[in-house]
């Protein structure tokens, strides 16, 4: 509450209200006087936590674990460097790969195609489909394709004698048949086989059912699930899991998807190795015809010409040309090679490259950047999200400057290439000059030798390099390897937690029932005796039980009753507000209509006149009489008729059956009120009471809605607001209140109507008090 007013007399500051929050004693007084709702409310929370939990299928996880390689098999020892050069750990790049490869919806879609998991069998209970994981009672047969539709539930009810009956959701399909006949459809026909009768029998009143599900709803299903996650930051090793009711189809499903993982592994080395088989074999095909040719001609030349050996200079001019023509095949299939790697550089193509130190070339540069963009593109087609994702348009973007560094470094072999292979034919041309000094024969016999031995080296060094691509091929084994398979025997259970959901009704019966009592306090704009704070330092003279009988004779009729008593103590302590006021008035008043004013001001006149004390009642309510009836007074004339100067005091004096006890009614409704109660003539009825009688007790108009009593405060010696428990509206009161400061209201003070005084309580001021036994 932030309301905070101030009047400022003299040297003294009044304060009407006080900013205060919410008083922690207030929650504790909510809590113990509707403790009866969290006697109802915690108890059925645990019995419905109860319930829930003994009506929800377990959630099971199961999970198996696969250790990956750290070792990269392409060949390359500079591959640790290469990608901490780029900033990358290889462990962690080539997990975050793998990771990929295996939440990939195209591998899940690989699994579950191997896998019969089209038909998914269960039994209804409380709610709940709970599966077949074996001994399914009955199962579903068609022939060719599934005539019914996909991703909608069956109920089959047995009905006895062999006969079911088959209603599908939205009740698309609704027919009954027997066991193991068949049901014609348009797309062709099913026919729903029992394995096990007796479980129908003995289940009747259990509904079985199926689901059809879609290949894309099961790749969806299966893949939203499907969890990996790196077991420890240390090592390559990755745990896989899935959580659902339904753990046999989930073990059987991690198993299926490590194996198609690791016959993928070996299906993409394998790829690679036939790659390079691939480009070996195409040079052995020129190779191999000119070996062929080149021997036919050797062995005609000898028959012919009967030569058999070459003499001494001939033999080292034959080796001289044998080495030179050997370095000439190198460095054509590094020719060979380089246009291979340009081609694939300048049509984008892609796949898998040979490395070069698979071909024989050992240059650490060029190795080095086939590797590193080899890398790349391994990553860049393991990345999701297509070309949105920053990730990929970064790698994107690292493949195409790898390529044209590698395009750099290739253009430079290659013309160094170029250049040794001229030095080569520079050199194969001078031993040929010396081979032109031998004779004729001989040096017929030297060149077809020298084709013979160069082509016969060279396809001998081809062989040897498909064994050894061969052999390697024969020797791959997958990049990862099981090391915990799945298991149902392993599964735990994740789902429900039992003290967790306890733990939470508990809090549900305990806070929302508070949280709404609580809210309702904060909502509701009726004065409670809590609130009392608020009001400051303006006093509390009276608090007034709940009147049971005739509220306006209380007094008079029952006067040892604990309202009467009431009465005598806001008597009492009005004393300290009128002091040594003589004839003192008191004006009684209400911020609305209904809070008790009136009754007030008769009960307190009535304990007045008890005193001996000749005690008026006026009459200022001039809209709205109302005690007229109830004290049987005669109305036709009173304040509003003495106002108008129609009537004298004495002719309005009516004096009652009490004795001390006289009354002045409102008389008839005047048209102008307001303005009779500003009048001269109210101030003259005031000074006349005075004379007249020693306390004047008026009863006034609300001040909340209309002006009448703002006009009557100068003439009071003490002014009483009326605030009713539970009834009188808070922001009217403060507002009322607010006013009222403002117009520096003289001896103020409040007055509490329909107290709840648990032990007929009677408290002086705000918080003192005696218990009246």
């Amino acid at each position: 509450m932030k309301y905070k007013n101030k009047e400022i007399k003299g040297n003294q500051e009044r304060v009407f209200f006080r900013e205060v929050g919410i008083d922690p004693s207030i929650i504790v007084k909510l809590i113990l006087k509707n403790w009866y709702v969290f006697l109802i409310t915690i108890p059925l929370a645990v019995v419905g936590a109860h319930f829930y939990i003994s009506i929800i299928l377990p959630v099971y996880q199961v999970s198996t674990s696969v250790l990956i390689d750290e070792v990269d098999d392409r060949g390359s020892g500079n591959n640790e460097e290469l990608l901490q050069g780029l900033g990358l750990s290889g462990g962690m790049r080539n997990l975050d790969n793998q990771i990929k490869i295996l939440t990939s919806r195209e591998l899940t879609a690989r699994v579950l195609k191997s896998l019969d998991f089209e038909i998914e069998y269960y039994y209804i209970s409380k709610g709940n489909n709970v599966p077949f994981n074996k001994d399914i009672p009955a199962k579903l047969v068609y022939k060719g394709t599934n005539p019914l539709a996909r991703n909608l539930e069956y109920v089959i009810t047995y009905l006895g004698d062999n006969q079911y009956s088959l209603v599908s959701e939205q009740n698309q399909y609704n027919f009954q048949a027997s066991f193991g006949q068949d049901v014609e459809f348009a797309e062709g026909s099913i026919k729903l086989e029992c394995n096990n009768k007796e479980w129908f029998e003995s289940n009747k009143d259990v509904n079985f059912g199926f689901t059809i599900h879609s290949s894309e709803r099961l790749v969806r299903n299966f893949n939203r699930r499907l969890e990996v996650g790196i077991l420890s930051n240390s090592g390559t090793i990755l745990n896989i899991s899935l959580k659902s009711t339904n753990r046999q189809r989930d073990v059987d499903f991690l198993n299926r998807l490590t194996e198609v993982f690791q016959a993928l592994s070996l299906e993409k080395k394998n790829l690679e190795a036939n790659r390079r088989i691939q480009f070996i074999d195409d040079q052995l095909v020129g190779i191999s015809d000119s070996l062929v040719i080149t021997e036919k001609q050797l062995q005609q030349f000898r028959s012919l010409n009967r030569v058999m050996d070459l003499s001494a200079q001939g033999q080292v001019i034959i080796d001289q040309l044998t080495n030179l023509e050997n370095e000439k095949a190198r460095l054509n299939l590094e020719a060979n090679y380089y246009d291979y790697l340009a081609d694939y550089l300048e049509r984008n193509i892609s796949g898998e490259l040979p490395l070069p130190i698979s071909m024989g070339i050992t240059d650490d540069a060029l190795t080095g950047l086939v590797t590193e963009l080899a890398d790349l593109q391994e990553e860049l087609s393991g990345t999701g999200g297509g070309e949105k994702n920053p990730l990929q348009n970064l790698l994107g973007q690292r493949v195409n400057s790898k390529k044209q560094e590698l395009m750099e470094t290739l253009n430079g072999l290659r013309r160094a290439n170029n250049l040794a292979q001229t030095e080569n034919q520079s050199r194969i041309a001078r031993v040929n000059s010396q081979a032109s000094a031998l004779p004729e024969t001989e040096r017929q016999l030297l060149g077809i030798e020298r084709k013979f031995k160069l082509n016969d080296e060279l396809y001998t060094f081809l062989l040897e390099k498909r064994s050894e691509l061969q052999m390697q091929k024969a020797s791959n084994r997958p990049g990862n390897e099981v090391v915990d398979p799945a298991s149902v025997l392993y599964s735990e259970i994740v789902a429900p937690n039992p003290n967790l959901i306890l733990f939470m009704a508990l809090l549900l019966g305990s806070v929302v029932p508070f949280l709404i009592i609580f809210l309702r306090y904060l909502l509701n704009n009726r004065i409670r005796e809590e609130d009392l704070e608020v009001y400051g330092d303006i006093p509390i003279v009276g608090n007034i039980p709940k009147i049971k009988s005739n509220p306006l004779r209380e007094v008079l009729d029952n006067r040892d009753s604990a309202v009467a008593e009431a009465y005598r103590l806001m008597r009492s302590k009005l004393q300290f507000i009128t002091k040594d006021t003589h004839n003192p008035v008191i004006l009684i008043t209400s911020s609305m209509p209904g809070e008790g004013k009136t009754v007030s001001s008769v009960n307190l006149a009535s304990v007045y006149s008890l005193l001996n004390k000749k005690t008026v009642l006026v009459g200022f309510d001039l809209r709205n009489p109302k005690f007229n009836e109830e004290l049987n007074l005669n109305n036709n004339k009173g304040v509003s008729t003495f106002l108008i100067g129609k009537d004298k005091l004495d002719d309005i004096i009516q004096e009652t059956a009490y004795e001390n006890l006289s009354v002045i009614s409102s008389g008839p409704i005047p048209p102008n009120p307001a303005e009779l109660a500003a009048s001269d003539a109210a101030k003259k009825l005031f000074e006349s009471l005075k004379t007249k009688f020693e306390y004047i007790v008026v009863d006034t108009a609300p001040l909340g809605l209309i002006s009448d009593t703002h006009h009557l405060t100068p003439y009071a010696d003490a002014t009483l607001l009326i605030v009713r428990i539970k009834y009188t509206l808070k922001d009217t009161m403060y507002g009322v209140l607010s006013e009222f400061g403002a117009k520096h209201l003289n001896k103020l003070a409040l007055v509490l109507n329909d107290v709840v005084l648990n032990g007929q309580k009677y408290g002086y001021g705000k918080r003192y008090g005696y218990l009246k036994k």
